[in-house]
C-alpha cells in the first residue's frame, strides 16, 4: 500500500478513453533508414477541428505510443500524433536496440520530426486545408525531445513545453553543446518555448540550458521566446504537495494564468509572454470541479515566490522577487 502522502495518478488518466470524440485514426510506419521502423499514430478528429496540431513526446526511453496524450487532443479538437521512437523496447539494452545507429538517430531526434512532418500532412489530406499552428508539450525524455526540436527542426512546432528535460548523454547523438543551445532559427520563426522543472527534481542542468541560451542570443532576445518556471516542492514531472498548473489536460482551464498550455497558445497566437502563472491545489487531484485547498505563484526564472503577508495557502499572499 502507498504511503498517505504519496502521489497518486489523476483519475483522467484511466478514463480518458472513455469519453473520445469520433475520429480518424491513422497507423503507419516511416522507413527513412533501412535499419529504420518508426510506428507512429495519427489521430483526427471528425468535426469541429480547432485548426491546430499536437505532438506528444515519450517518457523514459520511448517503446510505445502516447495513447493518453493524444486522446487528450483529439478530445480537446485537435489532431494528435504520437510514435514509438523507432522500437518497441523500453528499457536500454533490451534487444540491443540501442546498439543500432540507425534506431539510436530515430530514437535520438528522427522518429519526433518525421511524425510531425507527416501528421501535418494527413491533415492538409484530411481536412484540405493546412494545419494553422503546432504544438509539443512533454516530459522528461519528452522534454529532452522537445528542445531537439526547437534546435533541430525549427520549422516542426510553433509552441513547444519542456518538462523536466533529461539529457542522456550517451544517446544524444550529434549535439554540438554550442549548437544545442542556438535557437536562433526557431525564434526567426516566431516559435515560443517554455521550460519547467520540479524544484525537488535537482532542476541544475534545465537552468544551467537556459542560462547558456540567454547567455549566447542575448537577454532580451531571449526574453521574446523563452520562459523558465522552477515549480516549488515537484518532483520529476509531478508528484509531491504541487498544485496543478494545466498541464495534465489540454486545455481544461481556459485561463491562460492558470494552464501552461493555454499560456503557451496565448504567447503564440497573440503576443502575451507567461511571466507569471497560479497553481492550483485541488482536495482530489485531476478534478477541477473538487474543492480547491491550495493555490501558489509561479514566477518566471530567475524571479522566485516569496511570502509577503497573509494564507500561506493564497497565492495573493505571495511576489515574485529574485532571490535574496
Amino acid at each position: 500500500m502507498l504511503p498517505p502522502a504519496s502521489p497518486r495518478s489523476s483519475s483522467d488518466f484511466f478514463t480518458a478513453f472513455e469519453k473520445l470524440t469520433a475520429f480518424c485514426r491513422v497507423q503507419g510506419v516511416i522507413a527513412p533508414a533501412r535499419d529504420s521502423h518508426i510506428e507512429f499514430e495519427v489521430w483526427l478528429p471528425v468535426s469541429d477541428w480547432n485548426g491546430k496540431y499536437i505532438g506528444a513526446g515519450n517518457g523514459g526511453l520511448g517503446g510505445t505510443i502516447n495513447y493518453y496524450r493524444i486522446a487528450e487532443a483529439v478530445n480537446a479538437g485537435y489532431v494528435g500524433s504520437s510514435t514509438d521512437t523507432g522500437h518497441r523496447i523500453s528499457t536500454i539494452g533490451e534487444d540491443h536496440w540501442d546498439d543500432d545507429r540507425a534506431k539510436r538517430i530515430d530514437f535520438d531526434h528522427r522518429a519526433i520530426h518525421e511524425t510531425a512532418v507527416l501528421s501535418k500532412a494527413l491533415a492538409m489530406a484530411f481536412y484540405e486545408t493546412p494545419v494553422l499552428r503546432s504544438y509539443f508539450i512533454s516530459c522528461s525524455n519528452g522534454g529532452r525531445q522537445a528542445l531537439v526540436e526547437a534546435q533541430r527542426y525549427p520549422s516542426d512546432y510553433d509552441g513547444i513545453i519542456a518538462g523536466a528535460p533529461s539529457f542522456t548523454p550517451a544517446l544524444n547523438l550529434n549535439h554540438n553543446a554550442k549548437d544545442f543551445v542556438n535557437l536562433t532559427a526557431f525564434k526567426s520563426r516566431g516559435g515560443k518555448l517554455i521550460l519547467y522543472h520540479g524544484e525537488r527534481d535537482l532542476p541544475s542542468e534545465t537552468v544551467t540550458y537556459y542560462q547558456k541560451v540567454v547567455s549566447k542570443m542575448g537577454r532580451t532576445s531571449a526574453d521574446e521566446f523563452i520562459r523558465l518556471f522552477i515549480v516549488p516542492e515537484m518532483g520529476h514531472c509531478g508528484g509531491g504537495p504541487v498544485p496543478d498548473f494545466g498541464l495534465r489536460l489540454w486545455p481544461v482551464q481556459s485561463d491562460p494564468q492558470r494552464s501552461l498550455s493555454v499560456a503557451l497558445e496565448r504567447w503564440v497566437e497573440r503576443g502575451v509572454p507567461p511571466d507569471t502563472m497560479i497553481a492550483t491545489k485541488h482536495l482530489i487531484d485531476g478534478d477541477a470541479t473538487s474543492d480547491v485547498i491550495r493555490t501558489r505563484p509561479l514566477c518566471a526564472y530567475p524571479l522566485l515566490p516569496w511570502w509577503t503577508t497573509g494564507d500561506v495557502d493564497e497565492a495573493t499572499s505571495y511576489s515574485c522577487r529574485l532571490p535574496r
